[in-house]
């Protein structure tokens, strides 16, 4: 076996190996377990202070397609309840909500909450004079630390199309010691989703706001709220509401200005014909909010203005400076840094070894490259302002946060490693004097889109999120610079052909496979991303995929072998291929920080009811 097969059949084993779920520890319960999902209590701490705040989390995962339910759950459901014991130790824990996302059911209900996986931090009190006396270290805890059992008899809702309640008794064993001990497990994921509740607007310096409940005009009233020191995300900020005793709350409609932002919510009397209130209290959480160049999340709880004069017209917002053209420089540099992505940074210099052997083409070469560029760029702003259409973020790369397209870009980093290593036969990053021609280069442009959508570049983020909130013309015209910086080295080579003087001569075999190593770090980066995407057995399956996909490449590569057989390998290959993004798409599950595994239930206090229908 030649040793650049070796190396690839040790690279893609050692890929499997380091990627592979570990087994799960830290401060938690046991799962319990049921076909829509499993819930367990969890502590960032493997040993708590005594003495002061205590966190805990609620954490659940959803099988695909279910969700559960924040604060208000909307048209339908309800939010989950917990009672936490000792209630002399603990006194009465508080759940904080993160920012939920919103779900449209059939028939037009609509319904907040959390899907794949949600933690629900608790924030409890200790009272030290309730709890447990420190003794002589045991079991291997740390010197002072002693045991402390909570119970929670929680009670939850999850929905598809039909709903499923539940009841739990969870379990933990807190250690209580003199001073807090992080688990490394634990305390990161607490600590994500504590950064995903809402920071309340009293905390945030430098944001205003002001609420209007204009109840004069026809029809039903509305509820204006406007933020300014922030900026809106398109496709994604949002406006929740919590339940509130005289009013429902419609969807919300999301309006830019120059220095922040309008929600105007269509609100409907809960009893028809029945006067507001002297008094009107509301409460509210925005969602993905820019501001200073961060996403925030926004809660408030205030009386509302209530006006019963007759709706004046809008104000127009004052006109500022256009900001365009800085971005669009912006969007340049941010699409020529992206050349020194792995990935890109592999099929370039295999491009430009190809045009320095092929003489007299390298203007026509390098301008088809630079085209196929172009074009992709072009191609991938239709997408976005698809993808806008349906409510998603446009971003570069934003549409790889999707498991089947983030396999789909593990599959294709692949397929460039296994042509620089000779495994495939693709005209792309390879001198080979019998491909001569502009095609081979232009679909070597081509390919170079994909690839750079693996890598997400900070300064591409603004001119994308600005342009996306102007209209289409100004998404394709940031995805166009965007592609002209990512074509930026062949508009070189096309305009001074003479600088392809300065890549080496001659290409030997070990520079190009050391290139297919390079391109296979794409595959590992993509696999990384897809560890937060889905379940740890999916991702370990999907790894096998790609193994799979690389041995059939060796086998197909091999002397001898028939056109049937070739024909079949090829197939398979494809298979494989087709297989790593079925396995993305069918085990989108949660973060594979924690593996998922089959402990027993914990004790359960009450059996599954019958579904009901809801959402």
């Amino acid at each position: 076996m030649n040793p650049p097969k070796i190396a690839l059949l040790s690279f893609t084993a050692a890929a499997a190996i380091l990627l592979a779920p570990s087994a799960a520890r830290g401060a938690a319960g046991e799962w319990s377990v049921n076909p829509q999902s499993r819930v367990r209590l969890i502590s960032p701490w493997q040993v708590a202070s005594r003495d002061g705040e205590l966190i805990l989390g609620l954490h659940f995962r959803l099988a695909p397609g279910w969700h559960a339910y924040w604060k208000n759950s909307g048209d339908a459901g309800f939010p989950p309840a917990a009672t936490f014991q000792p209630a002399e130790a603990l006194g009465t824990p508080e759940i904080l909500w993160p920012t939920p996302q919103r779900f449209d059911l059939p028939g037009g209900l609509v319904a907040f909450g959390y899907e794949n996986e949600v933690v629900y931090p608790v924030r409890a009190t200790l009272w030290p004079d309730a709890l447990p006396a420190a003794e002589a270290p045991a079991d291997g805890r740390p010197p002072g630390a002693v045991p402390f059992y909570i119970k929670a008899d929680l009670d939850y809702l999850v929905c598809k199309i039909d709903c499923v309640p539940y009841r739990y008794t969870l379990t933990l064993e807190q250690p209580l010691g003199e001073r807090f001990i992080k688990d490394p497990e634990t305390a990161p994921l607490l600590r994500t989703w504590l950064d995903r509740v809402p920071r309340a607007l009293a905390e945030a310096p430098g944001i205003k706001a002001s609420t209007l409940l204009n109840a004069g005009r026809p029809g039903e009233p509305d509820l204006e709220i406007s933020l300014l020191g922030v900026e809106a995300l398109p496709g994604r900020t949002d406006l929740f509401l919590e339940t509130n005793e005289s009013l429902d709350a419609g969807r919300p409609r999301v309006k830019a200005l120059a220095d922040g932002v309008i929600f105007h919510v269509p609100m409907k009397p809960r009893v028809a014909g029945k006067p507001l209130p002297g008094k009107l209290v509301l409460a509210w959480t925005a969602s993905n909010l820019r501001r200073k160049g961060e996403s925030v999340n926004l809660a408030d709880r205030r009386e509302v203005q209530i006006s019963t004069a007759a709706a004046p017209a809008p104000a127009e917002a004052p006109a500022g400076p256009d900001r365009l053209p800085r971005l669009l420089i912006w969007a340049f540099l941010g699409g020529a840094l992206l050349n020194l992505a792995p990935t890109v940074l592999a099929l370039l210099a295999g491009e430009a070894l190809a045009l320095r052997r092929g003489g007299s083409g390298v203007r026509e070469g390098a301008a088809a490259a630079a085209t196929g560029i172009v074009g992709a760029s072009w191609g991938l702003a239709a997408l976005a302002l698809a993808v806008r259409r349906a409510g998603l973020p446009v971003g570069w790369g934003a549409q790889a946060q999707e498991p089947a397209v983030g396999a789909l870009l593990a599959v294709v980093s692949a397929l460039l490693a296994l042509n620089l290593w000779g495994l495939v036969d693709f005209p792309l990053a390879r001198a080979d004097a019998s491909r001569s021609g502009t095609g081979r280069h232009l679909l070597a442009g081509l390919f170079t889109v994909p690839l750079a959508l693996a890598w997400s570049v900070p300064m591409l983020r603004e001119p994308l999120g600005y342009a996306s909130g102007r209209g289409p013309a100004a998404v394709c015209a940031v995805f166009a610079v965007a592609g002209l910086g990512l074509a930026l080295p062949y508009l070189v080579l096309a305009l001074v052909p003479a600088t392809v003087r300065a890549v080496p001569g001659t290409e030997s075999p070990r520079l190009r496979e050391g290139l297919g190593f390079l391109a296979g770090a794409g595959t590992f980066w993509t696999l990384h991303a897809l560890s937060r995407q889905v379940s740890p057995e999916g991702l370990a399956w999907i790894e096998l995929s790609l193994l799979g996909m690389a041995l059939l490449a060796w086998l197909h590569s091999r002397e001898g072998s028939g056109k049937a057989l070739r024909l079949a390998l090829a197939l398979g290959i494809a298979a494989c291929a087709a297989g790593a993004l079925w396995l993305a798409n069918d085990n989108r599950l949660t973060d594979s920080r924690l593996s998922l595994h089959q402990p027993a239930p914990a004790e359960r206090t009450g059996a599954a009811s019958q579904p009901t229908s809801g959402g």
